[in-house]
């Protein structure tokens, strides 16, 4: 393995630019993106700092704990300062003095993609310089520079992981901002970007000789808004080691190394987001990734099986979606997930045979207090399950609120 030598820099302010020059990384958390973004769909048209949207949003961020203050004030509102987290991902549509809610935008808003698919779409299509934020790209043209950071980002972690082992496949801010960036500046193979982690690892290179990329206080945080992301949709698990927030390791988890190079080699033909979505769900990656995610997600959840012991014996050990009463393929899904402080209990809790279950987690279903079901579009067909009825009862002894809580946030 040649050493990898320092890479050149294409131009004097190169960077990672995730959405806002300042990063408000909590406005990246999956519930508090998309309360804002139904909220914003709810009212499209309005003017951003209308009476409508500011009590909506106030409702978001209560029911989220947001730690963000997403009201502001009418001079200073959302969208004004921060709305380039939803324009940056293609959600927001420019427009003067009002919401206005893109076509794939409304599809996520409305349920009729799921996160993964939505994530999936975004890692295949987002590329730097990201025009839809940024008007004076004259730099990245002029070096003749394009990347898409989020694909590159996967495509390494998947080299790793086949070259030097499954328990390297991992990559920590610092080897973003030091070696990544970096070479995606100098169009490196992708090769160069997994032997320099590992050479680096290994104390081979120097990297403190190399190009800074991140030169003003916030471009470390602007770059590692990437890694968030792929943490936020599965296809990479957070890990702090050392005992410090600041030591964190993304380590590729619910993507395989497989997925990864079939999701490199597909070709997007279309130019709208709503539209490069099909071309997605063809690839059966997104199915992959989400069935791998909730997987790991019931697994690694303390007390599993008392609460699924707790769950079946409410519902009378009955799925309460099919009514299906044999107990080895029926298990017990929080209506409000763990990872946002949901709890144990029966009223948290739904009985559902394991491939409803995994529908339910990956957002193909949805269960809303009233009792109806809304299946996504993959999952309405009738080869799948068309059958399923629309309408179920729901125990009272179900938090409703929960229910509510989910439709609107997850």
């Amino acid at each position: 393995m040649t050493l990898i030598k320092p890479p050149q820099k294409p131009f004097h302010n190169y960077k990672w630019r995730w959405a806002v020059l300042t990063p408000t990384e909590s406005l990246n958390d999956p519930p508090v993106f998309l309360g804002v973004l139904r909220a914003f769909n709810k009212f499209q048209n309005y003017a951003p700092s209308s009476e409508e949207i500011m009590k909506e949003l106030g409702i978001v961020q209560k029911e989220t704990n947001s730690r963000v203050d997403l009201v502001r004030t009418q001079e200073r509102n959302l969208i004004r300062n921060s709305g380039q987290y939803w324009k940056a991902l293609g959600l927001l549509d420019e427009a003067h003095g009002k919401v206005l809610v893109s076509p794939f935008g409304q599809l996520l808003a409305e349920g009729k993609i799921t996160q993964v698919e939505f994530a999936t779409t975004i890692i295949k299509t987002l590329e730097l310089p990201n025009r839809k934020i940024i008007a004076d790209t004259s730099d990245w043209d002029a070096a003749d520079l394009k990347i898409k950071p989020l694909e590159l980002i996967l495509d390494t972690l998947a080299l790793i992981a086949e070259k030097f082992g499954s328990d390297e496949a991992y990559i920590t801010p610092s080897e973003l901002v030091g070696i990544v960036v970096p070479l995606s500046g100098a169009k490196a193979p992708i090769e160069n970007f997994a032997d320099a982690i590992i050479q680096y690892r290994q104390s081979k290179i120097d990297i403190s000789k190399w190009p800074n990329c991140a030169t003003s206080s916030n471009d470390k945080r602007m770059a590692r808004e990437f890694l968030i992301f792929l943490s936020n949709y599965g296809f990479c698990k957070r890990e702090v080691y050392g005992g410090r927030n600041t030591n964190e390791r993304y380590i590729l988890s619910s993507i395989s190394k497989e997925d990864v190079v079939e999701l490199h080699k597909l070709d997007i033909t279309q130019h709208e987001l709503e539209k490069v979505v099909d071309q997605i769900r063809i690839t059966q990656i997104p199915a992959n990734v989400e069935r791998k995610r909730v997987s790991r997600e019931v697994l690694e959840r303390p007390y599993q099986n008392v609460f699924r012991k707790n769950i079946l014996k409410v519902f009378g050990s009955s799925c309460i979606v099919t009514g299906n009463t044999m107990e080895n393929v029926l298990e017990a899904a929080h209506i409000k997930p763990v990872e946002y402080k949901g709890d144990d209990s029966y009223s948290n809790g739904l009985c559902l045979r394991s491939d409803i279950h995994q529908l339910f987690d990956s957002n193909h279903l949805r269960i809303l207090s009233s009792g109806k079901l809304i299946l996504s579009e993959t999952a309405s067909t009738k080869n799948n399950y068309g059958y399923l009825p629309r309408q179920i009862p729901i125990p009272s002894f179900v938090n409703a609120m929960l229910l509510d809580w989910r439709q609107k946030y997850y």
